[in-house]
């Protein structure tokens, strides 16, 4: 529940999508009134301690504001504004890397037909039918190398060279999804079509965009990122707050080619971007035309969302383009219809697209209905501790992601200690819930009151989690009535043993410990404990990402009809299935 967010701001007057609204033109809004406004959605940015932001809000091809808030360098005092250059993470990258791919085939270097052994033949003959297009949609069925790697080296944001993930790719036994049918979000597609496109083309990926992309565009701060560790004009660090109400740098981007499409841009620049696609005739409206002509959305979202870099949403009535990718950092939103463009960079971590939406509902004067929240009281009631066990149990939220049809699993154990019903909410942070009356429970250091309830009598507890701090939410979470198992030391010891992946040419090692657990050895990674979950099944802790529901891996053990362990797979949103074989 608590998350993570980034910011640039531009509007357009004509049409995008090829669909062009009657609807009315709104009243233009003074610069005065609008500065009002936007000092209000940053107000928490407005000061000289915090990460920083510039917005640029553009009306019929004009400029009616431009406005910059916080810092661009925390650690020197140095100011945000619209020539900081920022760095767009993955998703968000990928529109430049595809709007490229669309213009190789403009320049009859390749069509998104082609099919991806043309250019790798070395890749597994199950992949024959995969296409260029197929990588942008996320329906090739190529393994995730982040999801995947991690098992093998003890953090996503660890490196591949070209040569280990094309061996990754070329020892894949099978799809993960039915190839150009199916779906599961894959670091290694945007990866794979960056490598395609330089074979095309001839050049590196960044020097193609630049000749091709940037430079007759003008935007000359703008390019794909070469090199990690290259000191970069104008360039600010991401922060991330600690929760501590201090910032701190994150360092933590992949740089294995999975990864590698994070662009460099600045506001002045996105202005430039913004009138490109405002002009029906530009290269860049053409490419990317070209591009929705055979664009899937994400099945798994509501709305539309292109694996690509664009998204669709309504505002009232008015049809609102997003540049952005599926973790919220709207860096440009086109409101055709209104003529309006707005773009907003950040170098804050956190998502920021409720802020693009808000000031998008404000241009057009439509009335930005916020939740009604619900009253809570805050005053203790005393309970006894026989009275708070029908609350205790483990509670499952299951939660649609962009990754794939697979639902995120967040467990959630509620202990009774005494007269306190503890909500264990990570491995390492237990929250003391304080019992407010009728089955209501609050968090004592957020806006956070969770409700317990059965919606008949005969069904199983549920609980309410009322966020209503930030943008308000409220999620259901159901208590899991599967029985955590028991198992004997003699039922463990036969999951002991060598385990080997042959995709990976990989080794680990289960063992029992002294205390009576599983412990997964790998030679690149610190010991885990695989904890049991229900049968056959079992947790094992991954860092992955700062997304809890990515966090852990799903382990489930196989056997022969004589009872002896066979296999496990290893599961997770970004992967179907991974097998690893027992070694005797």
């Amino acid at each position: 529940m608590k998350k993570i967010i980034h910011p640039i701001i531009v509007l357009s007057s004509l049409m995008c999508f090829g669909i062009l609204s009657l609807v009315a033109q709104p009243k233009p809004v003074s610069k005065f009134e609008l500065d009002k406004k936007l000092d209000t959605l940053f107000k928490e940015f407005n000061n000289t301690s915090s990460p920083g932001f510039a917005v640029t809000v553009i009306q019929n091809g004009n400029v009616i504001t431009k406005k910059d808030y916080g810092l661009a360098s925390l650690e020197h005092k140095v100011a945000f504004n619209h020539n900081t250059v920022v760095t767009i993470p993955y998703s968000e990258g990928r529109e430049f890397i595809s709007i490229a791919a669309a213009l190789l085939e403009q320049d009859g270097k390749l069509t998104l037909d082609d099919k991806v052994r043309k250019y790798f033949p070395k890749l597994p003959a199950w992949s024959e039918p995969v296409t260029i297009q197929d990588l942008l949609n996320h329906s090739s069925g190529f393994c995730d190398e982040w999801a995947t790697l991690v098992l093998t080296q003890a953090s996503m944001n660890n490196r591949l060279d070209v040569s280990q993930f094309l061996n990754f790719l070329y020892n894949q036994p099978d799809p993960q999804v039915e190839p150009g049918k199916g779906y599961m979000y894959s670091n290694s597609d945007f990866g794979l079509l960056r490598l395609i496109l330089e074979k095309a083309s001839g050049e590196n990926l960044p020097d193609y965009m630049d000749r091709r992309i940037f430079k007759p565009l003008q935007m000359l701060s703008t390019t794909l990122r070469r090199d990690k560790e290259a000191v970069i004009a104008n360039h600010a660090f991401s922060y991330f707050e600690d929760g501590n109400n201090t910032y701190k740098v994150w360092l933590r981007d992949k740089t294995s080619p999975g990864g590698n499409y994070h662009m460099l841009t600045s506001a002045n620049d996105l202005e430039k971007w913004a009138t490109a696609f405002a002009d029906k005739n530009s290269f860049i409206t053409k490419a990317s035309d070209r591009l929705r002509k055979n664009a899937r959305s994400i099945p798994v979202l509501k709305e539309t969302n292109y694996a690509y870099g664009h998204k669709l949403k309504k505002i009232g009535t008015y049809q609102i383009l997003l540049h952005e990718g599926v973790t919220g950092y709207a860096y440009l939103a086109s409101i055709p219809a209104a003529g309006l463009d707005i773009i907003c960079t950040s170098n804050n971590l956190d998502p920021y697209d409720d802020k693009v939406s808000r000031l998008a509902a404000y241009l057009l004067q439509i009335e930005n209905t916020k939740a009604v929240l619900q009253k809570f009281p805050t005053t203790p009631v005393p309970i006894k501790e026989k009275d708070l066990q029908k609350y205790a149990g483990r509670y499952v939220w299951l939660e649609d992601n962009f990754s794939s049809h697979v639902k995120s699993r967040t467990y959630y154990p509620m202990v009774v200690n005494g007269d306190t019903l503890l909500w264990e909410y990570t491995s390492n942070e237990t929250v003391p819930l304080i019992y407010v009356g009728n089955g209501i429970f609050k968090d004592p250091d957020f806006a956070v009151w969770l409700r317990f309830f059965k919606p008949h009598p005969d069904s199983t507890m549920q609980i309410e989690a009322h966020k209503q701090f930030g943008e308000p939410e409220i999620d259901t979470w159901k208590k899991d009535t599967s029985t955590e198992p028991i198992y004997s030391k003699e039922d463990l010891q036969k999951l002991t043993g060598k385990y080997y992946s042959k995709h990976l040419d990989f080794y680990l090692t289960i063992e029992l410990s002294d205390e009576g657990k599983l412990v997964v050895k790998r030679p690149t990674i610190a010991d885990k404990i695989l904890e049991p979950h229900s049968v056959d099944e079992f947790i094992l802790p991954t860092e992955f990402h700062v997304v809890n529901y990515e966090r852990d891996f799903w382990v489930r053990f196989y056997f022969d009809d004589s009872g002896k362990t066979t296999h496990f797979d290893v599961r997770h949103p970004r992967l179907m299935h991974h097998r690893f074989d027992k070694v005797d």
